[in-house]
């Protein structure tokens, strides 16, 4: 057999209604008849008139066989959308995110939702439901390397997809992201034009976590800059089975605060990788009646609502831009679609540093 798959026998009937060359109504070959003048097996080729029917581009008569539909009365594209976790209480997924990616699909398009919960067998099941329901993909992945085989699985199937915030290792697709390593950077030398060079780093411990590494990258070459090398005493990693128990979350953060605070060389910034790391801190330094930002200087990717920081005031805040990111990533996957593109592409938004004092913001530049 010819080493044929049955995305090119799908494109090559698709070229063939562009080109008028089969009209609506005109009866394609049989699955079988296929199979034979391709040369492929029939598993093969019902794959590809599967795979057309989904879309929408012919129907199956009865008594009749598959025919060339009508695209005037073709259904409307489905879109899915994929979420590790929905946290209503920290606005995640935001709403921002979710309506720039509808207003950029626009009303034609429908927009499924579904929740993977944090557990990569979900997310798997999840995934295998969707490759044979929607029409495209907008993924935020567990970053498990458990699903990783699932991840590229669909990816082979040829079903577009567009990965958000984090690209689980070693998966090469369309990816939309914030600018981790430049607001990083900014707001770690923000910090060192007001003096500091002992800055502390609180993040969970999720190496998977492309948007963990980047950050704490950018924050290692920021420090770098200003003589100092080594940022491991500065640097706090913390079991992520902490996310689920805020108590014992709140006591590792304080017991670790408390000892880079009154250590000799005590630490005189924190930089923290998300909204749970601020809060906590800012919990903390009430407890040890220490002052932010007269005694301690903080800043954080902001990703909850502002006042759930407590006093988001005396914070710096990385803000990340939920609409653009939104946007981007249906306009990367209408391109996809649309077949007006076909090599990768990984789009990364800007975000704004907002100073605590003065409500000074400034904006990151993707690398």
């Amino acid at each position: 057999m010819k080493n044929t798959s049955w995305k090119t026998i799908a494109a090559e009937i698709v070229r063939q209604i562009e080109a008028s060359e089969l009209s609506v109504g005109m009866r394609l070959p049989s699955g079988d008849d296929l199979a034979l003048q391709w040369g492929v097996s029939r598993h093969t080729a019902h794959r590809a008139i599967e795979e057309l029917q989904r879309q929408g581009i012919v129907v199956r008569q009865r008594r009749w066989g598959t025919v060339v539909a009508d695209q005037s009365e073709r259904k409307a594209a489905r879109i899915g959308f994929l979420v590790d976790v929905f946290a209503q209480n920290y606005n995640f997924p935001s709403a921002d995110l979710i309506r720039g990616i509808q207003d950029t699909l626009g009303e034609e398009i429908q927009l499924v939702i579904a929740e993977s919960k944090s557990d990569f067998e979900t997310e798997i099941r999840q995934l295998r439901k969707f490759q044979d329901q929607v029409d495209g993909l907008i993924l935020y992945p567990t970053s498990n390397p458990k699903s990783r085989p699932a991840i590229q699985r669909l990816l082979d199937s040829g079903l577009p997809t567009v990965i958000l915030d984090r690209l689980p290792d070693g998966i090469q697709a369309d990816a939309v992201m914030s600018d981790n390593e430049g607001a990083t950077l900014m707001a770690i030398r923000e910090l060192e034009a007001r003096g500091h060079r002992r800055i502390g780093f609180f993040s969970f411990h999720k190496p998977d976590f492309s948007t963990v590494s980047e950050r704490h990258a950018a924050y290692r070459k920021a420090l770098a800059e200003v003589g100092v090398e080594d940022v491991s005493a500065l640097t706090r990693w913390f079991p992520r089975e902490l996310d689920t128990n805020p108590q014992g979350f709140y006591q590792a953060v304080y017991d670790a605060l408390f000892t880079l605070l009154h250590q000799p060389d005590p630490i005189t910034a924190l930089f923290c990788v998300q909204d749970s790391f601020a809060a906590a801190a800012l919990q903390a330094c009430d407890a040890m009646e220490v002052s932010i930002p007269e005694q301690m200087e903080l800043a954080t990717f902001n990703d909850w609502p502002p006042m759930m920081l407590r006093t988001p005031w005396c914070t710096h805040r990385i803000v990340q831009r939920s609409y653009e990111i939104g946007r981007s990533a249906a306009e990367s996957l209408l391109e996809r679609l649309s077949g007006s593109r076909t090599e990768l592409k990984t789009v990364r938004v800007s975000a704004d540093f907002v100073m605590a004092d003065a409500g000074l913001q400034l904006s990151s530049h993707p690398s």
